[in-house]
């Protein structure tokens, strides 16, 4: 199998995450483009692409419905899904600066032997390999979830803040911000994210989105109980 086929193959695979429908009209168009933007003698996809291909393709499936008349819940969900892509972006970054990584922890541990460094070195990217994409999953899911006005999902996402919040904490407190900035300045800009759409989901104004969806499940006609023995007037 040539280069280009083996391209194209898992440029199919990746585009399976977007709607059935989506992929009768464009994704011969969208082969095109993506083969063709990519270097000769490439067999694999790039990582930026592949994440925004899932992320793009998930977010189509969601279909979001919060209104603009709700603004704090509409905004509030587009910032969770670049959270997710943030997640995605935090890979990305790991692997690019693997050299950097490996040259600061040598260089501020000169007497560690080079064999530990690189085990340390692929011990972090194998946790952020298996870890991002489902923190990127669950990011997606709270988008599904507050986008349909699940009370529930508001403190979930606010759990997800508070880990969010310890594990840039750690990073921090780990020495990360020089041995490895590019990662903290992706985590703090995860941070941020994390912390405005909070803020715009707890906020009085989101209250009628996901007050919406309780009164959904109520009959609207429902009479209140009467106590036994009590005389209507």
């Amino acid at each position: 199998m040539t280069d280009q086929a083996q391209l194209e193959r898992r440029y199919r695979r990746l585009l399976r995450c977007y709607p059935q429908a989506f992929r009768r009209e464009h994704e011969e168009e969208m082969l095109v483009v993506l083969t063709a933007g990519g270097q000769s003698g490439r067999r694999r996809p790039g990582l930026a692409d592949s994440a925004d291909l899932v992320v793009n393709g998930l977010l189509m499936r969601v279909r979001l419905r919060a209104p603009r008349s709700t603004p704090t819940v509409f905004w509030a969900v587009r910032l969770m899904a670049l959270g997710a892509l943030l997640e995605l972006a935090a890979l990305v970054t790991v692997v690019a600066t693997r050299g950097d990584l490996t040259a600061a922890i040598a260089g501020h541990y000169p007497a560690m032997h080079a064999a530990h460094i690189h085990q340390l070195v692929n011990a972090q990217i194998l946790k952020i390999a298996i870890g991002a994409p489902v923190a990127a999953g669950v990011w997606l899911w709270l988008v599904w979830a507050n986008d349909r006005g699940h009370s529930w999902a508001r403190g979930l996402f606010a759990a997800l803040f508070g880990l969010t919040s310890l594990s840039l904490l750690a990073a921090v407190g780990q020495r990360a911000v020089t041995l490895a900035p590019a990662d903290v300045i992706v985590g703090a800009a995860l941070w941020l994210v994390a912390l405005v759409a909070l803020a715009l989901t707890i906020s009085p104004p989101s209250d009628r989105h996901y007050r919406r969806r309780g009164d959904a499940g109520r009959p609207r006609n429902a009479r209140p109980v009467q106590p036994v023995g009590a005389s209507s007037s």
